[in-house]
């Protein structure tokens, strides 16, 4: 399989341990993160989805492994929507 770079864009509610609970998806599946980018909507300004936080993290790997790391992502009850953006 090729494996390519990937950018998953989360968006997650602003509660202390998401961002642990996120990084252990990835260490439980052996994968290297290698890029992240955390932007707390509340601090930034005005936003429409207030009490968000909007982490991006930059992946190398097939598209159906990074397809099942962003299903496991979204079973953690505080990730409301991620997204995969292949670059």
């Amino acid at each position: 399989m090729t494996t390519t770079k990937h950018i998953l864009v989360a968006l997650l509610e602003d509660k202390p341990g998401v961002l642990n609970r996120m990084a252990n998806v990835f260490r439980r599946r052996g994968f290297n993160i290698e890029s992240i980018n955390v932007i707390d909507t509340i601090n930034v300004g005005n936003n429409e989805l207030p009490n968000l936080t909007r982490v991006t993290i930059v992946v190398s790997g097939s598209k159906t492994t990074v397809a099942q790391v962003k299903q496991q992502l979204e079973k953690i009850v505080d990730v409301v929507k991620v997204s995969d953006i292949a670059a």
